[in-house]
């Protein structure tokens, strides 16, 4: 149990191959393209609700010039202020900009046009809302407005079934309705964590020598909980 514990709690990196678009595929085309060099445009601003993948884009996007060794930064405005940045530097991710104070909101004003003036490489930020909604300082708001700007839909309950469903398949056991429904009600309802849910179950059902059902996935999620808090 306290292996699946941390099957829980540990994630998959995100990449733009994990990423499931849905509604989102011009977007996911745009940012191949800008990671491909394909793309005109050098500045992008996304916005959407937790859990629509934002996160994931902007993280997955810079991982991929870090692969490639050149230097790249992802900065969550939830975690920190400080932003760094070199005139090399291939790509810059700003995410929650929604949280920054009034010191954050200069910095990063001024990133943005040091990135512009260098006339080289990637600005990208997100947000909850579009640049002109943002509770942020007007001239920053006009930066964030001035490059390409989308809005990244979460996936709809039925899609995330049919990608729960289809990723149970493949490891070789059927999931129930029943469980998806309870899942996206009961769980964590982005995708990543859904899925990580039904690879624990699925280790659970083996390790129990139980099929996969109802009350064996509250049973999971009973002793986690309890394996958490103790």
């Amino acid at each position: 149990m306290k292996q699946l514990l941390l099957d829980l709690n540990k994630t998959d990196p995100p990449t733009l191959e994990n990423y499931i678009p849905g509604d989102n595929t011009e977007l996911l085309h745009v940012l191949t393209n800008l990671i491909a060099g394909q793309q005109q445009d050098r500045f992008l601003y996304l916005w959407g609700q937790a859990g629509s993948g934002r996160s994931h884009l902007l993280q997955a996007v810079t991982d991929v010039f870090l692969q490639q060794h050149q230097q790249a930064a992802y900065i969550d405005c939830a975690l920190t202020d400080k932003f760094s940045f070199s005139a090399t530097m291939a790509c810059v991710a700003v995410d929650n900009v929604e949280r920054l104070d009034a010191p954050g909101q200069i910095k990063l004003f001024n990133l943005y046009n040091r990135i512009y003036e260098n006339n080289q490489g990637i600005f990208l930020a997100s947000g909850t809302a579009p640049p002109a909604q943002l509770d942020l300082r007007p001239d920053l708001t006009t930066r964030l407005g001035w490059g390409l700007v989308y809005q990244v839909h979460e996936l709809a309950d039925e899609n995330k079934i049919e990608v729960m469903k289809g990723h149970a398949k493949r490891c070789g056991f059927e999931l129930s309705q029943e469980i998806c429904d309870y899942l996206l009600k009961h769980a964590q309802r982005d995708l990543p964590s859904l899925i990580k849910l039904i690879n624990a179950l699925d280790r659970f059902s083996l390790a129990r020598r139980r099929p996969v059902t109802l009350p064996l996935l509250r049973e999971l999620l009973q002793s986690a909980s309890s394996q958490a808090h103790s």
